[in-house]
């Protein structure tokens, strides 16, 4: 019987750790936590933790002694971030930092993934070696888990991202690009910013680049987003066109007159030119146009789970 090394996702029935887990499964013993909202466990081990009790989290750690670390598991709501800034602390800044501390106990490799909201958005297609200056509690409390990271784990990665795709396990909190297809297909008018820039990158390619990452070693900060910048207008405009739907829904907008609680960065883009040096990294996982045509393609797939079959 094979052996396989053990990877222990926090966060992996949320949106970007359940389309890793349909992947690495195939190739680790995945254990996959989850906090308030246990999902069917895609294949995996099911294991209930809160990453702000320091205590269970090493516990946890220390029975599985996992191999490979990647922490999904954030507080991400912008807004609610900003209204409840010290749960958002807790969670995203003291929660990574627990994490940490238990991966360095036992030896395992941490893929921490953090945000493009580390920057302030002035301007834009931001490199590894730009000095973050987030705006908002959100994003300085996904800095200080960067730092602590870095800190208790030299050799770990560190990857800013923006992604969209299929939530392979839960309808209940759609992502940008699944909000874009309901309310299109739904007739519903949609306002989306022709202010506010990103780099966004399929879920399961980005999935397949951090298990590349994993493959080679790879230590450090690293961008993963997609080659073309573009607004949340034109990313609203191009996904609705790919599903052949009716693009007036689309709308303009700007972020100005939004009435959000929460300052937000308006040109996060991200400068991909460091990953895409990386031996046996395939510009294609970063292409905007093929990766929408994968997400298009693999609507009735589970979360593209078909993808890595």
């Amino acid at each position: 019987m094979e052996i396989k090394d053990k990877l222990l996702i926090i966060g992996g029935s949320g949106f970007l750790g359940s389309n890793i887990a349909l992947m690495a499964s195939q190739n680790f013993e995945t254990f996959i936590t989850y906090n308030s909202h246990p999902r069917r466990n895609l294949g995996c081990h099911l294991v209930h933790l809160d990453i702000r009790d320091k205590i269970q989290v090493a516990s946890v750690f220390d029975e599985i002694k996992p191999d490979l670390v990647i922490h999904t598991a954030a507080l991400v709501d912008v807004d609610y971030c900003e209204s409840h800034a010290e749960e958002a602390l807790a969670v995203n800044a003291n929660g990574t930092r627990n994490i940490a501390l238990s991966a360095k106990n036992i030896k395992a490799k941490l893929i921490y993934i953090s945000t493009d909201s580390v920057f302030d958005g002035k301007c834009g297609m931001y490199k590894e070696d730009d000095i973050p200056s987030p705006v908002n509690i959100y994003a300085k409390t996904k800095l200080d888990g960067e730092v602590a990271v870095q800190d208790l784990l030299p050799d770990s990665i560190i990857a800013r991202t923006a992604f969209y795709g299929w939530h392979p396990i839960s309808s209940n909190n759609l992502s940008l690009a699944e909000w874009v297809v309901s309310g299109v297909r739904g007739e519903r008018v949609l306002k989306m910013f022709t202010d506010v820039f990103f780099t966004p990158i399929f879920v399961n390619n980005l999935a397949q680049v951090l298990m590349i990452i994993c493959r080679l070693n790879l230590k450090g900060v690293y961008h993963l987003g997609g080659i073309k910048k573009c607004s949340k207008y034109d990313f609203g405009q191009e996904i609705a066109q790919a599903f052949g739907l009716n693009k007036d829904c689309v709308q303009p907008a700007s972020i100005t007159d939004a009435g959000l609680i929460a300052q937000r960065p308006k040109d996060i883009s991200l400068d991909i030119g460091k990953i895409s040096k990386v031996s046996g990294m395939h510009m294609r996982l970063f292409d905007f146009n093929d990766g929408v045509a994968l997400f298009r393609g693999l609507e009735h797939s589970l979360g593209g789970g078909d993808l890595y079959l």
